[in-house]
């Protein structure tokens, strides 16, 4: 009796003072559940795409994405998602079907349909990484090409929120 005494009052304790943590990565949600909380409470999704090859992708979720400053305006203020452009994945997004068109048994190095609906190309060329931020109505706010660090992602974020 005494051990599960001591043991749930352990649990508890562990509960309790972990309810105020300071958040030390991006909290990430599946596509579908962003997508629901941002129509819910009509706030923004920010969407990273990136590709597995890709160095500039990389080195963005390794410098950028871990900055403490990104994670903490990321968490308070986006429903984030991170996304491989190439995945095989039926994603739906607004009601419609997307989908990567490369048959699955000739590898993965064409673009998703969905990156391709919402990256806007440069000159006619598509970049990785990408971010795009959407509001709670499916409407593109901003499109974020290419590998940014830290300082200059936070001010780009910041003339967001304002």
């Amino acid at each position: 009796m005494k051990k599960l005494v001591f043991l749930s009052f352990l649990i508890f304790s562990f509960s309790a003072f972990s309810q105020g943590e300071v958040k030390t990565k991006i909290q990430w949600l599946k596509f579908e559940k962003a997508e629901e909380l941002a129509a819910k409470y009509d706030s923004d999704m920010l969407i990273f795409f990136f590709r597995n090859s890709c160095s500039d992708c990389n080195r963005m979720k390794e410098e950028t994405l871990k900055n403490p400053e990104i994670i903490k305006l990321i968490n308070e203020n986006f429903f984030p998602v991170m996304l491989n452009g190439r995945t095989k994945d039926t994603i739906i997004y607004n009601g419609k079907e997307y989908f990567n068109q490369q048959p699955i048994k000739q590898g993965s190095n064409f673009r998703h349909d969905l990156y391709h609906e919402l990256a806007e190309s440069i000159k006619g060329q598509y970049y990785y990484p990408y971010i795009v931020i959407i509001d709670g109505e499916h409407k593109k706010v901003k499109n974020i090409p290419g590998f940014k660090p830290a300082v200059l992602l936070k001010r780009i974020l910041l003339q967001l929120l304002k």
